[in-house]
């Protein structure tokens, strides 16, 4: 019993250290807020809402389509969690049976307001990397 609790003791302590206070500080300053899409004008990140399970959440908001004479959401719209490392996101989609995250680039500019992420959904056609601005509220 004894060995357990210092393998959970451990445990915990690695964990407190492994988290990125930088990446933190990401999350809860800079990325709170909604993010358009600059070409589309109509595509935006939502990191404001956080009713969801974990604070490393956001809503991807891309509008509705006619597909078969019925009414859904454009493709790549819904709730991702995710995690930044260095140059990277990595995402997943809470919609998504793959439990896994799967890595994009990810390059915030604070001084414009703006970043830019892979390709995770077709916001546009051929783009690998999209820009978003934070909207001004």
């Amino acid at each position: 019993m004894k060995t357990v609790l210092q393998c959970m003791f451990l445990s915990i302590v690695l964990l407190q250290f492994s988290c990125n206070k930088e990446d933190d500080d990401l999350n809860s300053k800079y990325l709170k807020g909604m993010w358009v899409h600059t070409d589309t004008k109509a595509d935006t990140i939502d990191f404001s809402n956080r009713m969801f399970m974990s604070e490393k959440t956001f809503e991807v908001k891309r509008g509705k389509e006619i597909r078969n004479g019925y009414e859904f959401s454009k493709a790549g719209s819904g709730i991702y969690t995710y995690t930044i490392k260095g140059d990277s996101i990595y995402l997943r989609d809470l919609a998504s049976s793959y439990g896994g995250f799967f890595p994009y680039y990810f390059r915030i500019d604070l001084d414009r307001k703006s970043f830019d992420i892979g390709s995770f959904a077709p916001f546009t056609e051929g783009s690998v990397i999209n820009k978003f601005r934070k909207i001004e509220k």
